[in-house]
Order: C-alpha cells, then structure tokens, then sequence
C-alpha cells in the first residue's frame, strides 16, 4: 500500500504474547524481509512474576531473536484493557497512524484474561477511527526499541488487512507454515524466563507451569497436521483476499 510505514503490527496486551502466539510468523516475515513490529499495550505491571523492567529488557532480547523492525510498549492499564475507553483507542490510533501498517493482528487468541478478552475490539475500533480525519491524537506515552521510526503520523491511515489469532476449536482464514522458524520462536519464549521458569522464589502461575509451553507446541503441531507441516500459525481476519490469478501457495 503506497504510504505504508510497515508490513504486520501485531497488537498485543502484554510482553511475551506475541510470541506465544505468533512467534514463528513474526521471524518468518522478518527472514524474507517485511518491516514487523510489535505492540505491546501495557507493560504488564500486575505480573505475578517480575516488574515491568525486567519484562521490557526480556521483550528486547526476544525482538532480537525474532528480527523484529521494532517494539513499542504503551502504557495502557494493565488488567484494565478497554475498546470503551477514548484515551486507549487513541493511543492505539496514534500508534496507526504513525506506523502505518499494512497488516494488523492481535495476539494471543482471545480467552480467559480479560486484557485478551479486550484487545481484539479494542484494536478494531482504532483501525477505523485512525481513517478519520476528524480524529485528532495525539502521540501516547512509549518506549521503543531500539527508537521510534523516524517518521511523523499521518492524519489518517486506513489499515487494509485486520486480523486476529485463531482460537482453538474455530475455523482459521489463514494458516501459515512456521516448520522453518520454530526454534527462532521457542528461542525467545525462551528470552522470557521471568514468566515460563518456576524457579524458586517465584508465585506458580498458569504460563510457568511446564505444561503451557508445551500445549503452545502442541497447538503449532496441530496447526501444522492441517496445513501439511510440522508447525503452524493460525490467524482469523476480518475479510477476505480479492485475487486476479489463481494464488500459487498450497491450500490446506
């Protein structure tokens, strides 16, 4: 799209669900040269594991294994994500408007945090406010890594493709094959080992219990039995592809 500023923002609440959820995606973009990026919406300040610090300097080291173009964090409540907020959406809108994707997704699948629950309607409104004009915002607080793009917001942007991770149990638009970059993303889950070690000193939780990063590959896997491979990614999206020619990649 003439004016984007990048490939794929994935939307995401907090650090290390992009990851969890489309790691393997983000580094295959990366490896045949797309501009992605990551947005993390809060900085995960009621974690049961860790401060907002610790998150952020995993978050960097996995943007790195990952070749991410860039991160930027938001400081929107954590625990409180909500589409019926003003002040969230426009963030959200600023972040738009300033990166100017061409893709949009949201990660991880939406179920049982309510800052999951919250993301995907969140991030529908701002992708069809950020196209009005009307709509003044104006830049949110944030840090980014390695530096904000160097380039100033646009008065509207319209976001051509919006989707989000496919839930178990659904039906997915697009399943992408991720057999190639797997150890990239088990490498920066990897990066997070304030969140998924149960080491001592730390409160169990649901995401360090040794089973929720293996169910993460057993979802790539049977992902992958349906698309043909070893492990893949699942996203559903809000339309549909409008084609001239018959596509050349494989169907599932």
């Amino acid at each position: 799209m003439n004016g984007s500023g990048c490939d794929l923002l994935c939307i995401s609440p907090h650090t290390d669900d992009a990851e969890i959820a489309l790691g393997g995606t983000l580094r295959l973009l990366a490896d045949q040269g797309r501009q992605v990026w990551a947005c993390d919406l809060t900085a995960g300040e009621l974690a049961s594991n860790a401060d907002p610090q610790t998150r952020w300097q995993e978050a960097t080291v996995a943007s790195e294994i990952l070749g991410l173009t860039g991160r930027v964090q938001l400081a929107l409540p954590d625990g409180w994500i909500d589409a019926g907020a003003p002040p969230q959406v426009d963030a959200v809108v600023a972040i738009l408007r300033m990166l100017r994707p061409r893709w949009v997704v949201t990660a991880p699948a939406a179920h049982r945090h309510p800052d999951h629950l919250a993301t995907p309607p969140l991030v529908r409104r701002a992708v069809f406010l950020a196209r009005l004009p009307a709509l003044e915002v104006v830049a949110p607080a944030a840090r980014w890594w390695p530096a904000p793009p160097d380039r100033q917001p646009t008065a509207a942007w319209i976001t051509p493709v919006v989707g989000e991770t496919c839930p178990d149990g659904t039906e997915p638009d697009l399943l992408i094959d991720v057999s190639s970059t797997w150890d990239a993303k088990q490498r920066a889950l990897a990066c997070y080992r304030s969140q998924f070690q149960r080491e001592p000193g730390r409160v169990p939780t649901a995401i360090n219990d040794p089973a929720f990063l293996a169910e993460v590959g057993a979802r790539a896997g049977r992902w992958g039995r349906r698309a043909g491979c070893s492990h893949a990614e699942a996203l559903c999206l809000q339309a549909v592809p409008v084609v001239t020619d018959l596509p050349d990649g494989r169907w599932a």
